[in-house]
């Protein structure tokens, strides 16, 4: 190393050090016993007030006929892209079906919840009546911890309404497409 290096190396070894020793002395000086600081909220609320507050908080719901006229402007190619980068590392979209760590989505569409056979399901989704659906397949993909509480999936849900549309068209035409 030449000396310009082992000077610079040094500078910011001493300025960690400057950093970590003004921590531990102004924890000295200002520390704050723990034990004798209390907080405490008072929330005083009429309850009629809290009922007409819920009563007005109202869950946006969407209907499949909804769903299929937004699918008719969603982007295909988008949706192939998005499930490419997303969702391929887990599932397998290709026939024959192959499950790798989440189950194969070659033919999802229509498709009984937790039936696919050789892949073992989470509780979540074999206690699950349905069918794979496009509204099943919107809720899940949203937010799959909600929908399915005690699924496996770990990934967080699709928030961009446009991104999951063109995810559901793609899924959708994938497997319309492998069932023939």
């Amino acid at each position: 190393m030449s000396s310009d290096s082992n000077k610079l190396l040094c500078a910011i070894l001493s300025a960690f050090l400057v950093y970590l020793l003004a921590s531990f002395v102004s924890e000295l000086f200002y520390s704050v016993d723990k034990k004798k600081v209390k907080l405490s909220y008072n929330l005083e609320t009429k309850t009629q007030d809290l009922d007409e507050a819920v009563t007005k908080m109202e869950i946006k719901k969407i209907s499949e006929s909804e769903i299929n006229q937004l699918l008719e402007k969603a982007n295909l190619e988008k949706g192939k892209s998005f499930v490419d980068k997303n969702c391929s590392s887990c599932h397998d979209l290709d026939m024959p079906i192959k499950n790798k760590i989440g189950p194969s989505l070659a033919t999802i569409l229509n498709r009984k919840i937790g039936s696919l056979e050789d892949y073992k399901f989470s509780k979540a989704l074999l206690s699950n009546d349905k069918e794979w659906n496009i509204l099943n397949l919107y809720y899940f993909l949203e937010k799959p911890k909600e929908w399915a509480p005690g699924t496996k999936m770990s990934y967080r849900g699709i928030s961009d309404s446009t991104k999951l549309l063109n995810t559901i068209k793609y899924l959708r035409q994938n497997s319309l497409n492998n069932e023939n």
